[in-house]
């Protein structure tokens, strides 16, 4: 694991995360377009199915790029082992905080009028069951990975303060969600990076993070009178 960084690690790094941040641009671009250009051919299943699979494809030019050029783990952050009763606390403490939080930002957002039904996510809420199944599944892992697992502690070999990372990767994760259309739909998941990069910046678990995002994707999918993102 790289602890000091020697000027050829520190440039293989950092090309890494600037190649993290275009393809995820790229990403969030295509997506976007794809989901516009097509929508008068193909159905919401299809259209969702296809852009999970480009995130699929986003993720393991990561993993790649990882493997070869940096030639270590994914997670820079040994996984720390935890009891049962840790993981449950955990997940229950982080679920709730994110739930005041969210709750806050929604109520100032009403209050500005800037709280909007999101089209997109009101078509996401119409999908087959195995293809919500496979966007959580997707979502949790692989956001979770990204996000946290491979960005945070990456991002802390450039910077002192131990914040700046943990709201870099934040807001970064905030905008993945641009695409669902309201400024709601990036506040909270700014919100929801906030909470797990900070747990995860402290207790050093990745597992606990997954199991909290799938619950709130089965949330957003399949509860929809509840908080979303």
């Amino acid at each position: 694991m790289i602890t000091i960084l020697k000027e050829k690690e520190h440039d293989t790094v950092l090309k890494g995360l600037i190649l993290t941040a275009v393809l995820l641009v790229c990403f969030s671009v295509g997506a976007k377009l794809f989901s516009v250009n097509t929508a008068s051919s193909l159905s919401i299943d299809t259209r969702f199915f296809v852009s999970r699979m480009f995130f699929w494809a986003y993720f393991a030019a990561i993993y790649l790029y990882v493997k070869i050029r940096e030639k270590q783990a994914l997670l820079l952050w040994p996984e720390v082992g935890y009891s049962v009763w840790f993981y449950i606390l955990s997940v229950i403490v982080i679920l709730l905080v994110i739930i005041v939080f969210a709750g806050v930002a929604t109520v100032i957002l009403r209050s500005l009028g800037m709280l909007k039904l999101s089209k997109a996510m009101a078509l996401l809420l119409h999908m087959n069951v195995p293809v919500k199944l496979l966007g959580i599944f997707t979502a949790g892992f692989l956001e979770e990975f990204i996000f946290r697992g491979y960005m945070i502690p990456r991002l802390q070999l450039f910077f002192k303060n131990q914040h700046l990372p943990i709201i870099i990767s934040s807001i970064i994760f905030g905008l993945l969600h641009l695409g669902y259309g309201t400024l709601v739909n990036v506040v909270v998941p700014v919100i929801i990076g906030l909470v797990f990069g900070y747990h995860y910046h402290k207790y050093r678990n990745i597992k606990i993070l997954i199991i909290c995002h799938l619950l709130i994707d089965l949330n957003a999918l399949f509860t929809p009178m509840l908080i979303k993102h």
